[in-house]
Order: structure tokens, then C-alpha cells, then sequence
């Protein structure tokens, strides 16, 4: 169901994005250096669907929907995201 390649850390220094492949569909993750300060702020507001939405972008956030997914594919994805980013949530 998902794929996680790189590691984290190596990606953060290389300013280099992540690889995420998630129902099949495949995402490209900026480290977290290059999110909008707007990300940041949703992640520790626990505003998840708005953290998710900047993090991918537009484009992306548009691939995930298409996909149809139900609230538990939803919290899995983000759980996925940030075990391939090397970030914990709450």
C-alpha cells in the first residue's frame, strides 16, 4: 500500500524531496525546510487536513482526493507522511 525510500535526515540536508507512494499513487515530499510557516502552524494546531493540503500543494492534494479516500485512509496517509518526512505527530 505505501512506499518510503529515502532516508529523512539525508533529504532534509539535500534539500531534496522524499518519495511517497500511497494507493498507488506516487507524491513528492519537500522536507519540511521548504513548507510554508503556514504548515507549521497547522501541525501544532492539529489542523491536519490544512496541514496536509500545504504540505502536498495543490496539485497533489487534488491527485489524493481523486482517489476517494475515507477518513481512515486520510489519518493513515498522514501517519505515512510523517514516517517518511522523520516528523512525529501528536
Amino acid at each position: 500500500m505505501t512506499t518510503r525510500k529515502p532516508n529523512p535526515t539525508a533529504a532534509e540536508a539535500l534539500s531534496s524531496h522524499v518519495p511517497l507512494t500511497f494507493n498507488g499513487v506516487d507524491y513528492s515530499l519537500a522536507p519540511s525546510s521548504e513548507w510554508p510557516f503556514e504548515a507549521l502552524e497547522a501541525f501544532e494546531d492539529g489542523k491536519v487536513a490544512t496541514f496536509l493540503r500545504l504540505v502536498l500543494g495543490d496539485e497533489q492534494t487534488a491527485a489524493f482526493r481523486a482517489t476517494k479516500p475515507t477518513v481512515s485512509d486520510f489519518q493513515e496517509f498522514v501517519v505515512e507522511l510523517q514516517k517518511a518526512l522523520g516528523i512525529s505527530g501528536n
